[in-house]
């Protein structure tokens, strides 16, 4: 190498470098002995878009087990390429350019004797999948359908009054905070219970953590109609500790519905993918169940004002049945009324016909049947008597009868004249009378 120490120092003389110098030195033979653009598999850390239009980021590579960061180099894309870079990776690989995805880039490596080691990135292979947590994630979710248990929890029935929460989530975070300030001051003035259960939402406790607080849940299920694990955003790799197989696997099998409201618009969780309902946000949680137990809450009072309805008609029609019983009642009355008048003549015409029979020496039962048919005769007469009146009184309506006591029919053109003003002045009229007819002629 040229900077080798070619001039050793020896003994006491020193020749030092300025710092400048030394990195314009170093400058030199890194951007001699990397003048060819190459290609680099890394992960993406802090990508962000400055005002400029120029892309910056930290590419980093972890050791796989314990997660620690064994290189990290800044790297970059001018903005004019980074359009074009951007929406080329979005269109054929379906994610955006951002933080936490794993690359495979063709960079150039430069060394500034002011600003460091850099590596400007000329291309992205497409091909390339995803960073290591997008593949874990994908290799989790396909264990967990393999298993046959992604949708188990997604399958539960919701609870109708979803007002018994318990609540995963870190004591004190701001997304916890929000949360319950938004069940508390919903517009609809509606009552929860809610009760946390702590956990670590953030780095390597979190899966043991979170699954302790379901375990502890899980002992007291009867309590609640539903879990909420909520977490406000962060960084993308913030986050990885909920792309997780066991962790997973404990949501999507728990016996109650899970609610997982997780990071940003931006985020998306394994857990995302096993709950039986995913929201963006602590807040749209909260969002979610009021909504739900308003929904609830509106049906009750459609139903108690359809209740009040039918009963209301009930009411009236048996109102009106009433009535019509009452004065079937009072008719009935009297009817009845009426036939125990009738009875008691008829009873004291019997008791006279046996008294009249008794004095002329008839036994009783003959007396009685005497009676009876002394009575029958006499109902049998009077209903002849009027069977005659009704005959004389049709006899006496006939036209010749009563033309035979004097009256008359005045006819104009065969019909019968029923007022003189229906008359024109000089008609012939003709005059019907018992014996025979007349003309004349109107004036």
């Amino acid at each position: 190498m040229a900077l080798r120490a070619s001039k050793v120092q020896q003994g006491d003389e020193k020749d030092p470098l300025s710092l400048h110098e030394l990195t314009r030195r170093i400058a030199a033979v890194v951007n001699e002995g990397f003048a060819d653009p190459l290609w680099v598999v890394a992960e993406l850390s802090d990508v962000r878009v400055a005002s400029n239009g120029h892309c910056y980021m930290t590419l980093v590579e972890k050791e796989p087990r314990r997660g620690t960061t064994l290189a990290s180099v800044r790297g970059m894309i001018w903005s004019n390429r980074w359009w074009l870079l951007r929406d080329s990776f979005a269109e054929q690989t379906g994610q955006q350019f951002a933080t936490g995805l794993k690359v495979m880039i063709l960079v150039q490596v430069t060394m500034h004797e002011q600003y460091g080691l850099s590596l400007n990135i000329l291309d992205i292979d497409p091909t390339y999948t995803l960073g290591e947590m997008a593949r874990r994630r994908m290799e989790i979710l396909r264990q967990l359908k393999e298993d046959g248990i992604i949708d188990m929890n997604r399958e539960l029935p919701f609870p109708v009054l979803p007002q018994r929460i318990a609540i995963i989530s870190a004591e004190g975070a701001a997304g916890y905070g929000d949360f319950m300030k938004q069940l508390a001051n919903n517009a609809y003035g509606l009552k929860f219970y809610a009760h946390l259960f702590p956990a670590t939402m953030q780095g390597q406790q979190t899966e043991p953590s979170v699954i302790a607080a379901l375990d502890r849940i899980n002992e007291v299920e009867d309590l609640f109609d539903v879990v909420v694990i909520i977490r406000g955003g962060g960084a993308t790799v913030e986050l990885a500790s909920f792309d997780s197989y066991l962790l997973a696997s404990y949501v999507a099998q728990f016996p109650l519905p899970v609610i997982v409201g997780i990071g940003h618009d931006r985020d998306e969780t394994v857990l995302d993918h096993v709950a039986h309902t995913s929201v963006k946000t602590p807040t749209a949680a909260a969002a979610f169940l009021i909504d739900a137990l308003y929904l609830q809450m509106q049906k009750v009072l459609d139903l108690q004002e359809e209740i009040k309805d039918n009963l209301q008609q009930r009411m009236d029609l048996e109102r009106q049945r009433l009535q019509r019983l009452g004065n079937a009642v009072r008719n009935t009355h009297v009817m009845l009324t009426q036939q125990i008048s009738r009875l008691d003549i008829i009873g004291q015409r019997i008791q006279s016909a046996s008294r009249q029979m008794l004095s002329n020496g008839s036994n009783t039962l003959d007396t009685f049947r005497q009676a009876i048919q002394m009575l029958s005769r006499q109902r049998i007469q009077r209903e002849k008597d009027k069977l005659e009146f009704i005959d004389r009184t049709i006899q006496l309506a006939q036209p010749d009868n009563i033309l035979k006591r004097g009256f008359s029919i005045t006819r104009l053109d065969g019909h019968a004249v029923k007022s003189a003003a229906s008359v024109p002045p000089g008609s012939t009229l003709t005059i019907q009378t018992a014996d025979g007819t007349l003309t004349a002629e109107s004036k």
